[in-house]
């Protein structure tokens, strides 16, 4: 027996997980997480159910206690729980010897009993509780409302019985979608980590939903709803907009940044650029940092992709500098240079295939002209030797 409390706090509003229903939340949980050349089904053997490919299942009862508490000692949930997997044994569609019998319950219940059945590890703890079990204490009296479903469990016979408390496991979590979670962030940022729990609990749903439609059993491969999944989430995801992590900086901050002459500001008044034009590039210049390390540290991006932006920026700045050298050979330093800086800064490209603020670009050039990877004037390298 084994025994899972996850003691997390609980998120979701009460009854409802992204809108959705305890149980097609339990089936995507497992299409995410069984063997992929396993099954999963839902309301076909118990509320979810994991067909392994060697012929053994996962049998879950999934149980919401919003009110009462489904795992006390004579609950009658847990006790039609108990008489359902004794039915299926007596039957023979699944054997206690290759079964495990898992009851599910969120946010948080237990009892004496409980506690005992998901702790008998032995063949002699297995008999006390079954002795136990027979007794007018848990049984109770003919008319009470668990006892039907407790005879009907002991009526399976101390084999089938016992196998199945030998095999019983009691998962209590405050919060169910955290297992989905936890199966996806690693793959997505968290800002947009619940939009695509939520479509993947509906995703499940949906498909299970079409099986019965189509009278079909309603069994889902996970190799088939993780392929289709992983391809929404790169359509998706990955062709959405980088949100920006800050604000425009302050008057007061900019003025800062320009007072401490940094490179980057050092060579745009190289080429005279007009007020206006300095303190955007300060400001789109701030907004950039704060991006590329706020998304590197979350995960929305890969931090060598910004190396390659950079790569690229600088072949486009090669490009640009070369064609003004040629057009514009009789003008002035200065206007090619700030000619080059309107050129490269009116450039929009995307990074991972992702479209950027607008403030971006032109802030990772000021960061590349800020290390002297590029520059404005013609003669940078000479104005600026001591880079």
């Amino acid at each position: 027996m084994t025994v899972a409390q996850i003691n997390k706090p609980k998120t979701s509003v009460p009854g409802q997980y992204l809108g959705y229903a305890l149980q097609p939340v339990r089936l995507c949980f497992h299409l995410l997480d069984a063997p992929l050349d396993a099954q999963v089904s839902m309301e076909h053997l118990d509320d979810v159910a994991v067909h392994y490919a060697d012929g053994t299942h996962l049998l879950e009862q999934t149980k919401s206690a919003l009110s009462g508490n489904p795992a006390s000692d004579r609950s009658v949930e847990l006790w039609k729980a108990m008489a359902n997997w004794a039915d299926l044994c007596v039957a023979n569609t699944v054997s206690p010897q290759s079964t495990r019998f898992r009851y599910y319950v969120t946010p948080s219940a237990g009892g004496a009993l409980v506690k005992r059945l998901h702790s008998a590890h032995d063949k002699t703890a297995v008999v006390d509780l079954l002795k136990e079990i027979a007794s007018a204490k848990i049984k109770g009296k003919p008319e009470s409302t668990a006892y039907p479903h407790i005879a009907r469990f002991l009526a399976a016979g101390d084999e089938i019985c016992g196998g199945i408390i030998a095999a019983f496991e009691l998962v209590v979590a405050s919060d169910p979608l955290d297992a989905i979670r936890g199966k996806l962030q690693a793959l997505l940022p968290p800002n947009v980590l619940d939009d695509f729990v939520k479509v993947a609990i509906g995703a499940a749903k949906s498909a299970v939903d079409q099986r019965i439609r189509e009278k079909s059993l309603p069994i889902l491969l996970p190799a088939g709803f993780r392929s289709q999944f992983r391809a929404f989430v790169v359509k998706h995801n990955l062709a959405g907009l980088l949100e920006p992590t800050t604000s425009a900086p302050s008057t007061d901050e900019i003025t800062h940044i320009i007072g401490g002459a940094p490179l980057f500001v050092r060579q745009l008044a190289a080429v005279d650029a007009s007020q206006e034009l300095l303190v955007t590039a300060v400001s789109d210049w701030l907004r950039t940092t704060a991006d590329k390390i706020a998304w590197a540290a979350a995960g929305s991006i890969v931090e060598e992709s910004l190396d390659e932006l950079d790569m690229s920026l600088e072949r486009h700045y090669t490009l640009v500098a070369d064609e003004i050298g040629d057009t514009h050979a009789a003008a002035s330093l200065q206007f090619r240079g700030r000619a080059i800086y309107r050129r490269c800064t009116a450039l929009q490209m995307p990074l991972e295939g992702r479209a950027l603020p607008s403030h971006f670009i032109p802030g990772a050039f000021n960061c590349l002209a800020d290390v002297a990877r590029l520059g404005w004037h013609p003669d940078y390298k000479t104005l600026f030797p001591e880079t």
